[in-house]
C-alpha cells in the first residue's frame, strides 16, 4: 500500500473529527491497494510454481521429439476479474495422432476397396489391333480357338486383385507401426515378406503377358493353316495357360489372406489403441482435479469469484469434419477453496465444474 495513500486517508479522517470513519477509511485504502496493487509477479510465482507441480503429477514432461524438443508444457495467462487460463500440452495429444495415422490408412483401403466397376472392366477387356480383328474375322473353328484362349487371360484377374492386396497389406502395416503394436524388426520383416509377394507377383504376370503376346503373335498362322494344324498350335498354348493359371491360384490366395489378416491386425490395434487412450485421458483429467486439491492452497492469491480454465490442447472430442478439438475445464476458485480444506473431495470437484470440447 502507498504510505501516500494511507497518509491522506488518515489527513481525510483527522478532518471528519469521526473516529468510526477513519477506521473504516484506513481499512478500505488498504483493501483497495491490495486489489489494485496485488503483485503480479508473486501471482506470476505462484502461477509458476502450481504449473511445475502439476506438470509433474501429470508427467508432463517426461516425453521429448525430435532432437529432444519437449513435447508437453503448460502456459499460463491471468485474466482481471476472471481468472487463470492454463493451456496444457500433453503427450496424449501427440499419441492422438497415430490414431489418424491408422485411420488414413484404412481409408486408402476403403478407396481400393471400392474401386470404379467400369475401369475394372476396361482394364480387363483384351486390347485388339485392328490387324488382329482382320485376321480373326477370316478364320472360323481355328480363330475361335484363339478367341477362346483370349477370353481366359482376359478373364484372369490375378493382377489387380493380388496388386490390391499387397497395396493394402503395405497401408495395415504402416498402421500397426504408427500404432505401436510391431516393432521396428517385425515392422522390417512383414515389409520383406510383402516384397516377397510382389516379387512373386511380378514374375507371374510377366509369365502370362509373354503368353498373350505369343499368341498374338501366332494369330497369323491360325488363321492360315486348317483345324488339325491349328489345334497343334494352339494346344501347347493352352497347356501353358493352364499350368500357369494353376500357378498363379495359391499366389493369389496367400496375398488375400496375408491383407485379411494384417487388416484384421491393424484394425483390432486401432480399437484397443483408441480404449488405451481414452482410459488415459480419463487418468489425466482425474490426476488434474488430484492435483488441484492436493496442491491448490498455492493458488491463494487468485480472488475467490474469479475461475482456474485448463485447456487440453488437441484432447477434445473429433467432429465429422475430422477436426479435433481441446478439451476445457473451468474450475470455480470458490469450489477450489472447498475442497483444499476437505468439504468436498477431487471426484466431486470435478463433477461440478464445467467441461467440454472447443
Amino acid at each position: 500500500m502507498n504510505v501516500f495513500g494511507l497518509s491522506r486517508t488518515f489527513y481525510f479522517c483527522r478532518l471528519a473529527g469521526q473516529q468510526a470513519l477513519c477506521v473504516f477509511c484506513a481499512c478500505l485504502a488498504t483493501s483497495s491497494g491490495h486489489a489494485q496493487g496485488t503483485s503480479f509477479q508473486e501471482l506470476q510465482d505462484d502461477l509458476s510454481l502450481f504449473s511445475g507441480i502439476l506438470g509433474e503429477a501429470l508427467k508432463i514432461n517426461d516425453s521429448s521429439g525430435l532432437f529432444g524438443r519437449r513435447l508437453g508444457g503448460i502456459s499460463t495467462t491471468y485474466l482481471m476479474n476472471q481468472g487463470v487460463v492454463f493451456e496444457v500440452r500433453s503427450s496424449l495429444a501427440t499419441r492422438r495422432n497415430r490414431m489418424g495415422i491408422a485411420s488414413l490408412s484404412s481409408a486408402m483401403q476403403a478407396l481400393q476397396l471400392q474401386e470404379n466397376p467400369f475401369l475394372t472392366m476396361k482394364r480387363s477387356m483384351p486390347i485388339v489391333s485392328p490387324d488382329t480383328v482382320s485376321l480373326t474375322s477370316r478364320t472360323s473353328s481355328s480363330g475361335d480357338r484363339y478367341q477362346r484362349l483370349r477370353d481366359q487371360i482376359a478373364n484372369i484377374d490375378f493382377s489387380m486383385v493380388v496388386t490390391t492386396a499387397v497395396q493394402q497389406a503395405t497401408h495395415s502395416v504402416r498402421a500397426l507401426k504408427a500404432l505401436g503394436s510391431v516393432d521396428e524388426g517385425s515392422y522390417n520383416a512383414l515389409l520383406a515378406e510383402i516384397e516377397s509377394l510382389r516379387g512373386q507377383i511380378n514374375v507371374s504376370v510377366s509369365e502370362l503377358r509373354l503368353l498373350e503376346e505369343e499368341l498374338d503373335n501366332r494369330i497369323s498362322e491360325v488363321a492360315e493353316v486348317s483345324t488339325a494344324a491349328a489345334d497343334r498350335i494352339t494346344e501347347p498354348l493352352s497347356v501353358r495357360l493352364e499350368a500357369l493359371t494353376r500357378q498363379l491360384k495359391p499366389i493369389r490366395e496367400e496375398a488375400l489372406n496375408f491383407a485379411a489378416d494384417l487388416r484384421e491386425r491393424a484394425a483390432r490395434a486401432e480399437a484397443e489403441f483408441a480404449s488405451q487412450w481414452r482410459q488415459d485421458l480419463s487418468s489425466f483429467e482425474e490426476g488434474l482435479y488430484a492435483t488441484l486439491c492436493t496442491y491448490g492452497e498455492t493458488l491463494g492469491r487468485i480472488p475467490s469469484d474469479e475461475s482456474l480454465s485448463f485447456i487440453l490442447q488437441g484432447l477434445g472430442e473429433e467432429l465429422e469434419a475430422g477436426r479435433r478439438t481441446d478439451k476445457v475445464h473451468i474450475v470455480a476458485r470458490a469450489d477450489l477453496a472447498r475442497c483444499v480444506v476437505g468439504e468436498i473431495q477431487s471426484p466431486e470437484l470435478q463433477s461440478i465444474s464445467l467441461s467440454y470440447s472447443y
